[in-house]
């Protein structure tokens, strides 16, 4: 009976564990890579997803004809449907959704249509309004839009020292009923040479996402149309970090935002590790 191996079984038995250790190791190797990679990808994707999910959920109830983008907070203005693709900032008014759906009372605090034969160049009668506010901002669906100058107050101006006519927002205060514009220090006015259309939206803050040193910052509860600026009255929330790019663009009324997101401590082909993320808004 033998007891003991030969030499050459031996040098085999080494030979085989040899093979299997190289194999082995790179095996581990390529199953570790593969675990950073999806961990990675998972987090970025998720996280990517959130965002634009979070600012897609606020576009959605925006004034369409209100929606701008800057360069930069404070920037020149630029068409949303004009701008070259290289901005950083969107900006837009938003609906007061919440006060139009009557939300957390038994009937909406405006409905939306003015009656013109019973409405003056002094006051304006919505029938089903029952909302009493001061410094609102309505919007007449079917006005023309101008974005130079004073329009929307994207410019810093306060829309009450301004002529009714010359501004596409105008401040009004609410009660009942009746909407009359807005006192600026230049006295009383009123609706006089406007264009005052059956259906109006109205809001109460304007809201902006601006890409700044990777990060994706939400401005929010300020109002461009009493002179208010994102920078200078907005609050301020990080939507996301670690952003490579913040792109959108418009087709009409319709937007497309895209959000990316990378990690350069994981590197693939040479570069760092990125996701990207596109969501469509109507």
């Amino acid at each position: 009976m033998r007891k003991s191996f030969t030499l050459i079984e031996m040098i085999f038995v080494i030979i085989v564990f040899g093979i299997l250790s190289k194999f082995g190791a790179e095996l581990l190797y390529k199953i570790y890579e593969n675990y950073i990679y999806s961990n990675t990808f998972n987090r970025l994707e998720n996280q990517s997803e959130l965002a634009v999910k979070q600012i897609a959920n606020r576009l959605q109830y925006r004034i369409k004809d209100s929606t701008i983008a800057r360069d930069s907070i404070g920037g020149s203005v630029e068409p949303i449907g004009n701008n070259s693709g290289n901005e950083n900032v969107i900006e837009w008014m938003s609906v007061d959704i919440n006060g139009w759906r009557g939300a957390g009372t038994t009937s909406p605090d405006w409905s939306g249509l003015i009656d013109l034969r019973a409405s003056t160049n002094v006051a304006l009668v919505s029938p089903g309004t029952t909302l009493n506010a001061i410094d609102q901002g309505i919007f007449f669906i079917g006005s023309d839009v101008n974005l130079s100058g004073s329009a929307f107050g994207w410019d810093g101006t306060d829309l009450r020292d301004v002529n009714a006519s010359a501004a596409n927002i105008k401040v009004v205060d609410i009660a009942g009923t009746a909407i009359t514009l807005s006192n600026g220090v230049l006295g009383a006015k009123n609706f006089t040479g406007s264009d005052v259309f059956e259906y109006y939206q109205l809001t109460n803050s304007a809201y902006a996402v601006s890409l700044e040193n990777e990060k994706l910052i939400l401005y929010s509860d300020y109002k461009p149309w009493l002179g208010e600026t994102a920078g200078g009255n907005g609050k301020q929330s990080i939507l996301v970090e670690h952003v490579k790019s913040f792109m959108f663009t418009s087709m009409g009324d319709i937007l497309v935002i895209q959000v990316c997101l990378h990690d350069e401590d994981v590197s693939y082909d040479g570069g760092g590790y990125a996701v990207c993320k596109e969501k469509v808004i109507f």
